[in-house]
């Protein structure tokens, strides 16, 4: 690991998988200084509110640990929003928000942040559409949505919060917490970004830009524990911008050393 990038473990969508976590953060020990999350801890299908009361505790004790970091996705902010309609979310129920508000009760929603900058790299749960992005750097994007968290409250429509018609919303693209991968994200150039929140079973994604403005996606199918990156993009002179997302079904790892991403199915 090289002092001057000291390497960042990223761990996607969780929905609940608390032990997967806690076995990639095990077994990639050693090999980081600092972990971010990028959202969903909460909800699956048919999950119970036990379960609900697991990943809480989880959650609260991963807080209080000072190198890491943790996103919202649009299933965390459901709970902590529970009376905002832009925070509807399928897999919420009354039972589940009880059980939130006994387990988190004193932690406020900007404990976890809407978005986060590790060296040149801007990541997020979903992403960040060019609307919402326009001209603004990595850092300004970031400072600017931990800003309007702060006074997110219910009845107060916020850009953040958006739900594009391909997620069932009537926004006219997503926000961060919704954006999809698949129909919605289009490469930003001067903005590489690493995101999650759109599953594809198995298969790890990338989306790049050339500087003349040519489109290229790449697919990586269930990766080995240290798979072969040298064919893979990596901002630099050849991309404008160049995208990840690990959301592939299950919990994802990405260790992330300057530009050099290296993806890991746990």
């Amino acid at each position: 690991m090289s002092a001057s990038h000291p390497a960042t473990l990223i761990i996607g969508d969780i929905h609940h998988q608390t032990n997967l976590a806690d076995k990639a953060l095990q077994g990639v020990a050693g090999a980081y200084e600092k972990v971010v999350f990028l959202g969903d801890y909460f909800d699956s299908f048919f999950d119970s509110p036990q379960q609900m009361r697991t990943t809480c505790r989880w959650l609260r004790s991963s807080l209080a640990k000072p190198d890491r970091v943790h996103l919202l996705g649009n299933h965390d902010i459901a709970y902590f929003f529970a009376q905002h309609r832009q925070c509807r979310c399928p897999g919420h129920s009354t039972e589940k928000q009880q059980v939130f508000d006994q387990e988190m009760a004193g932690v406020p929603p900007n404990a976890l942040q809407i978005a986060a900058l590790v060296g040149e790299w801007l990541l997020s749960h979903a992403g960040f559409s060019a609307t919402l992005a326009r001209d603004h750097s990595a850092g300004e994007i970031v400072r600017m949505a931990d800003s309007e968290l702060a006074h997110i409250a219910p009845g107060q429509e916020s850009n953040l919060l958006h739900v594009g018609p391909c997620r069932g919303g009537h926004d006219e693209v997503g926000g961060p917490l919704w954006l999809d991968w698949s129909r919605e994200f289009h490469p930003i150039a001067g903005l590489n970004q690493i995101v999650g929140h759109t599953p594809a079973k198995g298969v790890v994604r990338a989306k790049c830009l050339t500087p003349a403005g040519a489109h290229r996606q790449y697919e990586l199918a269930e990766p080995s524990p240290r798979p072969r990156m040298t064919d893979l993009p990596q901002p630099g002179p050849d991309w404008a911008s160049v995208n990840w997302c690990l959301d592939c079904g299950g919990v994802f790892v990405g260790l992330l050393e300057g530009n050099k991403l290296t993806p890991v199915i746990i």
